[in-house]
C-alpha cells in the first residue's frame, strides 16, 4: 500500500505542477504586458486575486489538513491513495479542458519573455522536488496538492531573480544603439506630451516624407528598449531624420531616451493628467515631459502647444534660456493672451464634407507666410494643434508651406484614433480605441455630432491611469455623452461606475444605457441595437491586463 500510495502521490505532484506552468504562462503574459514591472505585477495580482489562486481548491486543501491533524490514520488507509487520484485527474482535467480567452495582444515569447519563463520552470521543478521529498512521508503532504496556486508568486521572484542579468543585456543594446546613431547622426525630432504624441509623429512623418527620407518609431515604440530596436534594426545611412515618439511613465524616463536619441527638434504636445495614477502630480508630468526640452542642445528648438497652459508655461521657461522657441495654437485657445505669444495660429476652424479645413496665421516674424487655407481628412478639431505642431516642424526642416499643405491634405487617419471606418449592415465606426484622455474623448464626442443623421451609440470602458482625477473625469465623459448620444454601451460594470453615475447626474434615460462584461457582450447588443444609418465611436480599448 505504501509504495502505491508513493507512486500516486508522485502523479498528483507532476499534473500539479503540470498546471502551475500553464498558469505562469498566463502570469508571463500580464508581466509582459506591464513591462516586466515587478510593482506594476503584484498591484495586478491585488486587483485580480480572485484571478489568480483558485479560493474553493485552497479552501478544500485546507480542510483536509485539518482532517489529517485529527485524523492522522487516514494517511495509512485507502483514503491517501484515492485522493491522490481524485486530486491528480482534476488537475489534468483543468489543464486540458482550461477555456482560451481571446486577447487583444497576445503573450510574444520574446528572448526575455523565454528567459523569465524557463527561470520560471527551474525554480517550480526545483521546489516541486524539495516539497516532495520533505513530505514524501509526513501527514502534511497534502499540503503539496496546493502547489500550483504559487505560480504567480514564482513567476514575480523569477523576474526578480533575472533582473541583474537583463539590466545587464540592455546596457549592452542601448550601448550598441548609441554608437549607431552618433554615427549615422540623423537630424532627430523628439515628440513627447500626455497625450497626442502618437497622432502627431504620424502626421510629420507623412508630411516630411514628401521631401526627406525620413524613419519614425512604429505604433508606440517609446521607450528605451523600443528604441533601441528601432534604431539598431532600421536607422540606416540614408535616412535624414529620425523621428522619435518619447514616453515616461516617472521622472528621468525621458532623460534616459534623449541620451540615447540625441533630439535637436523637441515637440511638447500637451501635459495632462494621462498617468498621473504613476507620477502622482501634475507638477511631476510636466517636469518629465520638459526633461526633452532640457536634453536639447542649446540652438535646439523647441515646439510648444499653447493651447495648453501648463505647456505655454514652459514655452515661457525655455525663451528665458536664450534657446529658440516656437509656439502654436488655435484661435479657440482658453488662453486669454494666445493671440499675442502664438507664433503660429489657426482660425477658422470648420468641418466640410471631407474632413477639416482651417487657415494658418503666422503671428510673428518667424514664420514668412501668408495665411493659408489647409485642409485635411482627420477628424476631431483637436488635430488642428497636432497639425500645426508638424507645420512647425516641417517649415524648420525646409519645407515650403505650399508642399506642407500638399502634403497635409493627404495625411492619412492614424489607426484607431478617429478612424472613420464602414461597419456591417451601413453602420459607421469611429475607431478611437487607443488610449483615451480626456481632451481626446471630448473631441470624439464633438465629432459624433458631426457624423451622419442616424443614432449615436458610444461605446466605452471608460479611462485609465488618472490617478486621483479618473473617478471625475470619467463621471465628466459620462456627463458629456448625456448631450450627444442615443445609446451608451459601457463596458465593465465596475470599471465604468463613474461613467454611469455621470449619466445619471445628467437624467439620462437609464433604458438608453447598456452594461456588458466585454466586447463579445458589446457585439451581441449591437447586432440587436444598431441598423444603417447610424454611428458607433469606440472610445478607448482597454488591455488585457485592465479586464474586470
Amino acid at each position: 500500500m505504501e509504495s502505491i500510495s508513493t507512486i500516486l502521490f508522485y502523479f498528483a505532484t507532476l499534473a500539479c505542477l503540470a498546471r502551475a506552468v500553464i498558469r505562469t504562462t498566463n502570469g508571463l503574459h500580464i508581466l509582459q504586458l506591464d513591462g516586466y514591472k515587478t510593482g506594476r505585477y503584484l498591484k495586478w495580482i491585488r486587483q485580480h486575486l480572485k484571478n489568480c489562486f483558485e479560493v474553493k481548491e485552497i479552501l478544500v486543501i485546507g480542510g483536509l489538513l485539518v482532517l489529517t491533524a485529527f485524523y492522522p490514520q487516514y494517511h495509512d488507509s485507502w483514503f491517501f491513495p484515492m485522493l491522490c487520484v481524485a486530486w491528480g485527474g482534476f488537475q489534468v482535467y483543468l489543464s486540458t479542458r482550461r477555456q482560451k480567452v481571446e486577447v487583444k495582444k497576445p503573450l510574444v515569447y520574446t528572448a526575455r519573455a523565454k528567459r523569465v519563463f524557463g527561470l520560471s520552470i527551474c525554480l517550480l521543478v526545483g521546489l516541486a522536488t524539495t516539497l516532495v521529498l520533505i513530505a514524501k512521508t509526513s501527514p502534511w503532504r497534502i499540503a503539496v496538492f496546493l502547489f500550483s496556486e504559487i505560480s504567480v508568486i514564482n513567476l514575480t521572484i523569477a523576474n526578480l531573480l533575472i533582473y541583474p542579468l537583463e539590466r545587464t543585456i540592455n546596457g549592452a543594446y542601448l550601448f550598441s544603439a548609441r554608437k549607431r546613431i552618433r554615427t549615422l547622426q540623423p537630424r532627430v525630432i523628439g515628440i513627447t506630451g500626455s497625450y497626442a504624441k502618437t497622432t502627431t509623429k504620424y502626421i510629420l512623418h507623412q508630411i516630411l516624407s514628401q521631401k526627406f527620407n525620413t524613419l519614425i518609431t512604429p505604433d508606440s515604440y517609446n521607450t528605451p528598449m523600443g528604441i533601441c530596436k528601432v534604431i539598431r534594426g532600421e536607422l540606416t545611412a540614408e535616412h535624414e531624420i529620425f523621428i522619435v515618439e518619447m514616453g515616461a511613465y516617472k521622472r528621468g524616463d525621458i532623460r534616459e531616451l534623449c541620451n540615447l536619441a540625441l533630439p535637436e527638434i523637441g515637440i511638447l504636445t500637451a501635459v495632462g493628467p494621462q498617468h498621473l495614477e504613476r507620477f502622482k502630480s501634475i507638477e511631476n508630468i510636466a517636469k518629465g515631459k520638459y526633461e526633452l526640452i532640457e536634453s536639447l542642445p542649446a540652438d535646439g528648438l523647441a515646439v510648444f502647444n499653447c493651447d495648453n497652459e501648463i505647456c505655454a508655461g514652459l514655452a515661457d521657461k525655455r525663451e528665458q534660456t536664450g534657446s529658440p522657441v516656437r509656439r502654436y495654437a488655435t484661435e479657440a485657445s482658453p488662453l486669454v493672451s494666445v493671440a499675442d505669444t502664438a507664433d503660429l495660429i489657426a482660425t477658422n476652424v470648420r468641418y466640410t464634407d471631407n474632413g477639416l479645413a482651417f487657415t494658418v496665421h503666422a503671428n510673428t516674424e518667424k514664420f514668412d507666410i501668408t495665411d493659408t487655407e489647409i485642409q485635411t481628412r482627420l477628424l476631431g478639431k483637436h488635430n488642428v494643434s497636432n497639425i500645426l505642431a508638424a507645420v512647425t516642424v516641417a517649415m524648420e526642416c525646409g519645407m515650403e508651406l505650399e508642399e506642407i499643405r500638399e502634403a497635409v491634405a493627404n495625411v492619412e487617419p492614424v489607426p484607431h484614433r478617429l478612424q472613420l471606418t464602414a461597419g456591417a449592415g451601413g453602420v459607421t465606426i469611429i475607431d478611437d480605441s487607443f488610449n483615451a484622455n480626456p481632451v481626446g474623448a471630448k473631441a470624439a464626442l464633438e465629432v459624433l455630432t458631426e457624423i451622419g443623421a442616424g443614432k449615436k451609440v458610444l461605446v466605452t470602458p471608460g479611462m485609465v491611469e488618472l490617478g486621483e482625477r479618473e473617478y471625475e473625469e470619467n463621471r465628466r465623459l459620462g456627463e458629456q455623452a448625456a448631450d450627444v448620444c442615443d445609446l451608451v454601451i459601457l463596458v465593465g460594470p465596475t470599471r465604468t461606475t463613474p461613467i454611469l453615475e455621470g449619466l445619471k447626474a445628467a437624467e439620462y434615460p437609464s433604458q438608453q444605457i447598456i452594461v456588458a462584461l466585454n466586447l463579445e457582450e458589446v457585439k451581441q447588443h449591437l447586432a440587436t441595437q444598431v441598423q444603417a444609418g447610424d454611428v458607433v465611436l469606440f472610445e478607448n480599448d482597454l488591455p488585457d491586463n485592465y479586464k474586470e
